[in-house]
């Protein structure tokens, strides 16, 4: 099959979630309130800093600003009335750092820093005043940036979301990183500042998605630390008769918990989505009810719950499928929690236990090809050091380093002819689509996106990222591989391609201002960016 960029977006949805629910692009009324929640928190970071400036401070505000921006990152997911909660819990808390401000001013005798916006807040009383106002911020956005500025701010958002989501995996490690909260908190204060400059806004992008690198880095250390180190492992995807529990999502240390209270009960325990990982981790190893990952390895979250015969949890920073179809047996200890979804407190699972031995749980096992996941980093190590050695005396004259799986076929079908179109001084390092030849070196990471971050500044540590024989792929549109673009890009990264976004993840005019700043050409057909690749040598 030909695979051009044209039929890329006509095949895109192919195994999508967004096919399955008949709806591929933001609701404007959901795009309305998603203004409103990030002009809340972009005020809320001004009085916060401000506060702190005369030595107020609280350590719950802290967590309910990571909570908030980080349910912010898959909006699409949102009904209108989840979006709304929000809305109205920041107001609220906004409110209360307003008047603490204006309190400490007036006992200080300050003149207090207030926001000057052309945008009243105050008047937000219902979902439909919620969506008028976001529609009107989003007027003012036009009038006040051009559409460079207006997508710059665009790519500083998702980038500052990415910072978040990994401050809130870092606080899953019971860690805290001051200097990164203050500079999402500076970050968002910016938006509250008429006068921005294009130049600026790129400025602070480079500097926090490199801020971002490093927070990766870390976590994937704890990750390995606090686990027990990775191996290389072979991951059931089988199931066997009786009671079960799905564990859904990116939150290690809930699945854990899950292990934990389910060790002495026969309900076996299966793992979905992000935390395919686990499985090559020595600390879940430990626990036998812990039976394989259930799926088909794509982010079709609807067909897996519908087929799952058991309890699911969908754990804390988890994608927010729409759950109606699943009542009274969907969990979440998350801190916004999914229509028709039961809540879990203090992590207590017992209502998620009674559920799951409730279930009819899977009459009889199906049994499906085991995947390899993992690798033991020795051999990564010695691996490493050949392919740097054969850059060096030109063996290797093109190195290919390919990103996650995106769970798309046209993808898949993509990677595939471009490995059987490899020279022999060619080679691919790749961490999720694989082919049993000698020059392709797969890293199956799970999707864990830390690990390959980590990965690579050890392999970078040896050889120049700046160099011309190193070509990246960039797969999939997430915050996270976006800001991680961006720092390729600083680090002076001269080859990027990346896949075209569906409109759901990323506005095509971001998309266009993102590929024009930091040098990165859209993919085509395998065999056309070969011969272009090979071409600009």
């Amino acid at each position: 099959m030909q695979n051009n960029n044209n039929e890329f977006q006509n095949n895109y949805q192919d195994i999508n979630e967004c096919t399955s629910r008949g709806a591929c692009s933001i609701s404007p009324t959901i795009s309305a309130l998603q203004e409103v929640a990030i002009l809340l928190l972009q005020h809320l970071a001004h009085y916060i800093l401000e506060l702190e400036k005369l030595g107020g401070n609280n350590q719950n505000i802290k967590y309910e600003i990571l909570n908030f921006l980080g349910s912010l990152i898959s909006i699409n997911e949102f009904s209108d009335n989840q979006l709304y909660q929000i809305i109205m819990r920041e107001y609220y808390l906004l409110e209360d750092a307003k008047k603490a401000y204006q309190k400490i001013c007036k006992e200080k005798q300050i003149v207090p820093a207030e926001i000057k916006s052309s945008s009243s807040i105050s008047n937000i009383n219902s979902i439909a005043q919620a969506i008028s106002m976001g529609e009107k911020i989003s007027l003012n956005k036009y009038k006040k940036f051009n559409s460079e500025q207006k997508n710059l701010t665009e790519i500083l958002l998702i980038v500052i979301k990415s910072l978040n989501l990994n401050l809130i995996k870092l606080c899953d490690f019971e860690r805290f990183d001051s200097e990164i909260y203050h500079e999402i908190l500076d970050a968002l204060d910016m938006y509250n500042h008429s006068k921005i400059s294009a130049q600026k806004i790129y400025n602070e992008i480079n500097r926090l998605a490199r801020l971002d690198n490093k927070l990766q880095i870390e976590i994937a250390k704890l990750f390995l630390e606090i686990f027990g180190g990775i191996s290389e492992v072979s991951v059931s995807h089988s199931t066997r008769q009786g009671k079960a529990i799905l564990v859904s999502g990116n939150n290690f240390f809930d699945l854990l918990n899950v292990l934990e209270s389910t060790k002495d009960k026969d309900i076996d325990i299966y793992t979905h989505s992000n935390l395919l990982i686990t499985h090559a981790m020595k600390r879940f190893n430990e626990f036998k009810n812990l039976k394989g990952h259930f799926g088909n390895l794509t982010e079709n979250c609807i067909l897996d719950f519908a087929t799952f015969p058991g309890a699911i949890l969908l754990t804390k920073n988890s994608k927010n499928t729409p759950e109606y179809l699943y009542r009274g047996r969907l969990f979440s200890n998350d801190y916004i929690v999914p229509n028709g979804v039961i809540k879990i407190e203090n992590n207590d699972y017992t209502e998620l236990i009674d559920s799951a031995q409730n279930a009819k749980g899977f009459s009889k096992g199906k049994t499906k090809d085991d995947t390899i996941l993992g690798y033991n980093e020795g051999e990564i190590e010695e691996k490493f050091n050949y392919i740097i050695e054969n850059l060096n005396n030109d063996k290797i004259k093109k190195l290919y380093i390919i990103g996650i799986d995106s769970h798309l076929e046209c993808q898949r079908e993509y990677f595939n002819e471009l490995f059987s179109n490899l020279k022999e001084n060619e080679y691919a390092i790749s961490f999720s689509y694989s082919k049993d030849q000698n020059n392709i070196l797969t890293i199956p990471i799970g999707n864990y996106i830390p690990l390959a971050t980590n990965l690579l500044k050890s392999f970078f540590d040896k050889y120049p990222i700046s160099s011309e024989k190193l070509v990246f792929f960039i797969t999939t549109c997430d915050v996270m591989s976006i800001s991680n673009t961006i720092t390729l890009n600083e680090m002076d990264a001269r080859n990027i391609y990346m896949a075209k976004c569906p409109p759901t993840l990323i506005n095509p005019s971001v998309l266009e201002t993102l590929a024009k700043k930091y040098k990165i050409k859209f993919t085509t057909n395998a065999k056309n960016d070969l011969k272009n690749i090979r071409q600009n040598s």
